[in-house]
């Protein structure tokens, strides 16, 4: 019997499981850049749909502009580079949704060379590629803003125009419904009523105020709060509606159903310019003062000493610390009553004076102590001096670009 020799056949066998080996790390290399190559291509990708979706108010043009912009910028950083065979192909498209709201669509694709697997022909290049999309829902918005006398001495009568006028650029003219109302010892049931175009009637309204009076809040946020509730909202409509509040006092002012001379009469009643310790009372259709006490009667309203609180149905004399206690406390009802209906109240303080925990109440700001969610939370803005203002509208025109994306 002869044995057949095997010397020598190991070697070929380790030839080709090395081979396998190189082909199968080469495999994993190849893939490893294509998996980090798509990473970058998505981060690049999501921040243009960001920047696209939320410059649409600048047109349809402009945006797709600043996303391309915005994915070059973030793919050039991205330290990706050397492999590439060719610069990325990038397709942009705004669509409108049967809900009306527009939707930015991007994809992006780039051939990357390869090094092992280039041995196969068809596998020289690799295509990756990574899709993006942002919705832009639309705005129902009211800017309840604040037209007392103390905006005179702080800056604020000349910084809020043009602080105004820079927020609601962030806004689609076409897309979005906004309302402006504003508030001192009265508060107008609108300055601009809830519609569109809103840019330039809002622009023109905030320039025309007039600085004088107390703060009546509740008033303008229950404005605020009616003016959102006029626009008709179709079932499983993709809509933010929105609340922003801005002041620069203390809120000072009630209002309700005096006994004036054994006869029911409506009164505005609380602080006034220039600030004292007594109570005015006004007229609530035009904001006259038309006289003050210091808790007594009122000369204007016979018969009359005390209120009836909100915060716990007693009747109180007519002291500025009751009265501005019942004013927050009903402001915040006002602000509850709209997160209850789905609004986002978002709070804009100016100066030094304001009660922060008030507007952190109206906001319901996670940072407020005892914080409870609802889903409809905002938060609370401020700005220490008028020259800060702009950036504080700013800053919460972001929040709600943030809340209208996706």
């Amino acid at each position: 019997m002869k044995w057949r020799r095997e010397n020598g056949q190991a070697l070929p066998l380790i030839v080709a499981l090395f081979l396998v080996l190189v082909l199968f790390v080469g495999l994993g290399i190849d893939l490893g850049f294509a998996y980090v190559t798509r990473a970058a291509l998505s981060k690049a990708v999501d921040a243009a749909c960001m920047a696209g979706i939320r410059n649409l108010p600048q047109g349809q043009a402009q945006a797709l502009a600043i996303a391309r912009s915005t994915f070059n910028a973030n793919f050039a950083t991205s330290g990706i580079g050397g492999r590439q065979a060719q610069s990325p192909t990038l397709t942009t498209t705004i669509t409108q949704t049967l809900t009306g709201n527009l939707q930015l669509n991007i994809t992006a694709s780039v051939p990357i060379n390869t090094f092992f697997l280039r041995v196969l022909p068809k596998w020289k290049t690799m295509n990756v590629a990574a899709k993006g999309q942002a919705t832009r829902a639309r705005v129902i918005m009211s800017l309840v803003l604040d037209r007392s006398g103390s905006m005179n001495g702080n800056g604020g009568a000349q910084a809020l125009p043009p602080a105004v006028s820079s927020f609601i650029d962030f806004f689609d003219d076409i897309l979005d419904q906004a309302a402006m109302v504003s508030f001192a010892s009265h508060s107008r049931p609108f300055d601009v009523a809830m519609g569109r175009p809103f840019k330039v009637q809002i622009k023109n309204a905030a320039n025309a105020l007039v600085f004088n009076g107390g703060t009546f809040a509740q008033g303008g946020l229950t404005n605020g709060f009616a003016q959102i509730q006029t626009v008709p909202v179709l079932p499983n409509e993709d809509v933010v509606k929105v609340c922003v509040f801005f002041t620069d006092g203390l809120a000072n002012i009630i209002q309700g159903q005096l006994n004036c001379g054994g006869a029911p009469t409506l009164r505005n009643f609380g602080g006034f310019d220039p600030p004292t310790t007594g109570v005015a009372f006004f007229d609530p259709a035009t904001g006259n003062q038309l006289c003050t006490t210091t808790g007594g009667t009122p000369p204007c309203c016979a018969g009359v000493s005390t209120f009836r609180s909100a915060i716990d149905g007693t009747q109180k004399s007519f002291l500025r610390t009751n009265v501005t206690a019942d004013a927050e406390y009903r402001a915040v009802q006002v602000a509850n009553q709209m997160r209850a209906n789905g609004i986002t109240v978002y709070a804009i303080g100016l100066g030094n004076s304001i009660n922060q925990t008030f507007l952190k109440q109206v906001a319901n700001d996670p940072t407020l102590p005892g914080f409870v969610a609802t889903g409809y939370d905002g938060e609370a803005v401020f700005a220490a001096t008028a020259g800060q203002l702009q950036q504080a509208f700013d800053t919460i025109a972001d929040k709600i670009l943030l809340r209208i994306t996706q």
